[in-house]
Parts: structure tokens; sequence; C-alpha cells
């Protein structure tokens, strides 16, 4: 079995055993439903009961646009809001930059943003870091989450692309190495260089994915490797949910919500039991 299908068979039954009265959900790709997906009218039981209804009732809720297989259990937005956004509740987010190595840095929390749209693509569809804030010093961190995605998307090379790289993303490629600064390589690896071209002096961006799903883990660590300039890289940080988890965990012990909250999400998400 994949890793994919492994943590979708684990979230079939942890569907069973938290909504055994909820009929399977439907993928709208294909309309047939399966046992990992929750009925879209139940959408918001993706959330995790300690913050859920406080995010409900949040900015946040009513400022997000919700992806459309946000009702998955293995939904990767909803996998980012239920950890980011109990630690933006309870103002512990300085943990986060000092995981990344960002020390003495208050956040500015009037930044805290889910589907933080990059600066780089304006005037076009822009791509959308899955959470952000910056210090209140000024440096900005963007973050990518992955789940179950088996890949780092891809871009057809058309016409459409072919204008966005020339008139876009030619320009805002110095951070890569010049034998990847070319329109094939960068459609070829689409989703990431979009994600990386938004690294700088004071700007960040962080791949977090499980320890277990391989293809995506090779993945961020080849393209900060070998994509990414030696005098950028400090600027990419690759970390798995488990090492997050890890480090956050010692330092909400007297957070009873955190504690209950961390502990549902490693249930969930099959965090620190390993798949292999």
């Amino acid at each position: 079995m994949t890793y994919q299908e492994e943590i979708k068979t684990w979230l079939s039954n942890y569907k069973e055993k938290h909504f055994e009265k909820l009929p399977n959900g439907k993928w709208k790709k294909n309309q047939e439903t399966y046992p990992h997906i929750l009925p879209e009218s139940h959408r918001f039981d993706n959330l995790l009961s300690p913050y859920k209804e406080s995010f409900l009732n949040s900015s946040f809720k009513r400022e997000i646009k919700f992806h459309s297989d946000f009702h998955h259990l293995n939904s990767s937005q909803a996998m980012c809001i239920n950890l980011f956004y109990p630690l933006f509740q309870e103002r512990k987010l300085e943990l986060i930059a000092q995981k990344l190595g960002i020390t003495n840095e208050k956040i500015n929390y009037d930044s805290v943003c889910f589907e933080k749209d990059s600066e780089i693509e304006r005037g076009y569809r822009p791509t959308s870091f899955d959470f952000y804030f910056s210090t209140e010093s000024g440096k900005k961190i963007h973050f990518e989450i992955k789940y179950t995605e088996q890949e780092f998307g891809k871009a057809k090379k058309d016409p459409e692309h072919f204008e966005k790289y020339e008139s876009v993303y030619q320009d805002h490629d110095s951070v890569i190495n010049e034998e990847y600064r070319n329109r094939d390589s960068f459609l070829e690896n689409y989703q990431v260089m979009r994600n990386i071209i938004n690294i700088g002096p004071d700007k960040f961006v962080v791949f977090i994915y499980p320890e277990n799903n391989l293809k995506i883990r090779k993945q961020a660590e080849y393209a900060k490797q070998e994509f990414v300039k030696t005098e950028f890289k400090e600027k990419v940080f690759n970390i798995t949910w488990e090492d997050l988890i890890e480090f956050i965990e010692p330092h909400i012990q007297n957070s009873k919500d955190l504690n209950t909250q961390l502990k549902e999400f490693k249930d969930k998400y099959r965090i620190n039991k390993p798949c292999r």
C-alpha cells in the first residue's frame, strides 16, 4: 500500500469510530462515495472539538476560501487549521518561530493568515500559502502544508503558462540556481518553484509534511538542495509533522485545551504511529 492508501484506511476507521451515524461522503471529482470522506454538509466536523466553535466564530472562518475537498478527512487545509488556529488562539505561535531557529522574535498576531496570496503574482491568479505570519521585526514566514498528497504540482506547458512565466516568474527567480532558471524547469516543478521564489533576506518558506510521506519528503528535500542557491538555503525549512509536534508538546503542558487538541490531532492524523 502507498502512504496515501494507508492513511485513507486509517481515516476510514477514524470516521467509523467518531462519526458512525454519518453516511460516507462524495468525492466531487467522480461523485463516488468513500469511507474517509464526510458528507459535505458536515464539513466542519473535520475540525477537532477543543477549538472548533472558537474557529467557527472567528474572522478566519469568514475570510478563508475553503477547498472543495475540505470535507475529506485527509484535507491538508483542515489539518493546517487544526494545528495552527489553536496556537494562534492561545498566542503560542512563537513556538513555531523557535522551531525554525527564529528566536527572540515576537509574532505580529494581526498578520496571521490562512490562504495567504503570494505578493509576486499581482494581476494573475496567485499561489496561495496555507498559513502565514510575520514577526514584529518584519520577518515573513510562509507555510506550505502537505499530508497525503503524492507530489508537488506541475504546470501544463501551454501558451497560458508560457506567458505567465515570461511576464512574472523569470523576473523573480533570482534565488534559483542558474541551471534551473528556465521555463521548462519552472513549469515541471511549478508548485514548489512558485513557493521558493517567495524567499528573500527576511522571507522564509516552510514545507511541513508527514515523515512517512516519502514522495513529498524527497521532493521537498531535493528542491532545497538543488533548486535554491546556497546563500538562500537557510530561508527554506523542511519539517515533518512528527518533529513539529514533538517540539511543541513540552511547551504547552499548562494548557489543558492545547494538550487535548494535540492528542486528538495525533490520533486523527496518525502522527507518531509508524506506517511501515
